[in-house]
Order: structure tokens, then sequence, then C-alpha cells
């Protein structure tokens, strides 16, 4: 019998000469920092991520049209390195943060990983992963350079970076502009009606997004971009 085993402080290690680049989307200036050459071995991430089958069952995966993973592992060992890129771009959101509260975050995270497909996407439109304001993302992307296209684009509906009540009141995903007329009926990923995109990060592997739940986003992608044998791959985070 041949048994896998991992050593999750080496599979997770981040690197200790990642590059780091802020950028500021938009009119309010929406803070997305991007973290070159994040983990110290991705490929052992990547295989990890290859080795364990993606589920489509709706209880793993939410409301995502991505295929989902989501197994238990011992990633504890990233808190500090998070703890010290939020403390560094993101102080307003650690400063209401209790102490302790990342190496919880982390004690309790998962290993979580968005498969996705192309060929039949879904109308949907740009959404918000938690509407706190006080709570952060994160997107490593697995897909090496030759499965690599698009990346994860970031909007403002109306004019605000963030959909108001009155819009998820009226259920943002069947809604398509702000006074709720036209309705959803392609995968929006360009500027369109009221949503605008002000900025995006290319997929490129190895790379980690840090970003605010609040803001809208999506994976940007085409139809034609992971078809047949090639999977949009990311490992996240909800911080």
């Amino acid at each position: 019998m041949i048994k896998n085993t991992i050593n999750e402080e080496e599979t997770f290690a981040v690197n200790e000469d990642y590059d780091t680049r802020l950028h500021k989307f938009g009119k309010a200036g929406v803070h997305v920092l991007v973290v070159d050459n994040f983990y110290k071995n991705p490929h052992l991430v990547r295989q990890l991520a290859l080795d364990i089958p993606a589920s489509v069952n709706r209880r793993i995966r939410g409301g995502n049209p991505a295929l989902r993973i989501n197994a238990f592992y011992e990633l504890s060992s990233l808190a500090q390195p998070f703890h010290h890129l939020a403390s560094e771009f993101f102080p307003e959101i650690m400063y209401q943060y209790e102490p302790g509260y990342m190496d919880r975050s982390f004690m309790n995270a998962t290993f979580m990983i968005n498969v996705m497909q192309t060929d039949n996407l879904p109308p949907l439109a740009p959404h918000q992963d938690n509407r706190s304001g006080m709570n952060l993302a994160s997107t490593i992307y697995l897909n090496n350079e030759n499965e690599s296209a698009g990346g994860t684009s970031f909007y403002e509906f109306g004019g605000k970076h963030f959909y108001t009540d009155e819009v998820v009141n009226n259920d943002f995903n069947v809604t398509m502009d702000v006074e709720g007329k036209i309705p959803v009926t392609e995968y929006i990923t360009d500027s369109s009606h009221d949503w605008e995109m002000i900025g995006m990060i290319p997929m490129q592997f190895n790379r980690m997004v840090l970003y605010n739940q609040a803001v809208l986003h999506t994976a940007y992608v085409k139809p034609d971009m992971f078809v047949g044998d090639n999977y949009r791959m990311n490992q996240q985070f909800f911080i």
C-alpha cells in the first residue's frame, strides 16, 4: 500500500522574499493588495489541489458557480504572514480586530479551492463576500503560466463600490441597473449598464490577492478561457 501524507508547515510555507504592490481602484481608492511569489513551495499546494476531487455539492460550494474543495489541514502557520500584510496595508481593518483574531481565523480555516470552467457561465453579477466592511478575502492563483487567463475584477455599481440596502433588498443577482429594471442575462465582467469595472488583477501562478470582502468583485473570465482539460483553480480564504 502507498499512502500519501502531508507536511503542512512545508506545503504552506510562505516565501520570505515575496513581492507586494498595492493598487487603488475607482473614485474611492479601493485597496487591493497583490503579493507575488507568495508560497515558498507553490507546486506542493497546487498538487494537493489537483489530488483532491472537487465537489458539486451545494452545501460545500454554496452559491458559487464553481466546484469546490473544502478540506481540513493545519493552516495556522499562515496567520503571522497574513497578520503582517493586513497590518501594513489594511490598518483600518486590523485596528478593529481583537487580539488573537488572525490566529483564530487560520486555526479554523480550511483548504478551500474553487475549481471553475467557463463553457457554460451562468447569468451572474459582481458580488460582495461580506457586507460588514471589516473582513478580508484572499485569492491565491494555482494555474501555471500555460493555463492562466483573466483574473479578479473589481467594480462600482451606480458610482459605489458596494451594493446599497435598497439594491440588496431588491435582490442584486436578479436586477441589473440601479432602479432594478434590467435583468441580468449574462456573466458580467466588463463594464455593463450601471456596473463599471474599476480594475482587474491578472491571474499569475503563486500570486495572492487580498481585498475587503465588501468590495464588489468577480472572477474575470470569458466563455473560452477555461474549457476542456483546463480549469480555473484558486485557493480562497475569508478572514
